[in-house]
């Protein structure tokens, strides 16, 4: 059962061992609160996939590795300049929290969401960063 969190003040103190950098941390449980840390489960396989819906594009996130298709991810994480970018950090505060938003999907939709998936992250850096009018991201195209 989900834990309620009632504030962010709440939520940041409950986490503040995640806070070595106060912004990305900012960012991160205001994403939490904003229901921007999604489990995708398709059925009736159970398979799933995590998403974090950045600022330019809905990041796929696998916990378990741990990896994110990000730049931040790319650039600092693997380069040992940072432990976790704020996506990551996003899930794992929303994970422990039981704030993780669950979505459902039937089996057949899988192709789809994971092309949508792959396009919203490769046109995310395509723009350079520059959200064009009239292009849906992932978040908006699916519940």
């Amino acid at each position: 059962m989900p834990t309620t969190i009632e504030s962010k003040e709440e939520l940041a103190s409950r986490f503040a061992r995640y806070s070595k950098d106060q912004s990305q941390f900012e960012r991160a449980i205001d994403a939490v609160l904003g229901g921007c840390v999604k489990r995708h489960t398709f059925l009736p396989s159970g398979r799933y996939v995590y998403t974090v819906v950045g600022r330019n594009a809905d990041e796929f996130v696998d916990p378990d590795k741990p990896f994110c298709s990000c730049e931040s991810y790319f650039y600092s994480v693997l380069s040992a300049k940072a432990k976790y970018c704020y996506h990551i950090l996003s899930y794992k505060i929303a994970d422990e929290g039981g704030l993780i938003r669950e979505v459902r999907f039937d089996d057949g939709e899988y192709d789809t969401f994971m092309r949508l998936l792959a396009s919203d992250v490769l046109r995310s850096r395509e723009l350079g960063k520059v959200r064009t009018t009239g292009q849906m991201r992932l978040s908006e195209a699916l519940p």
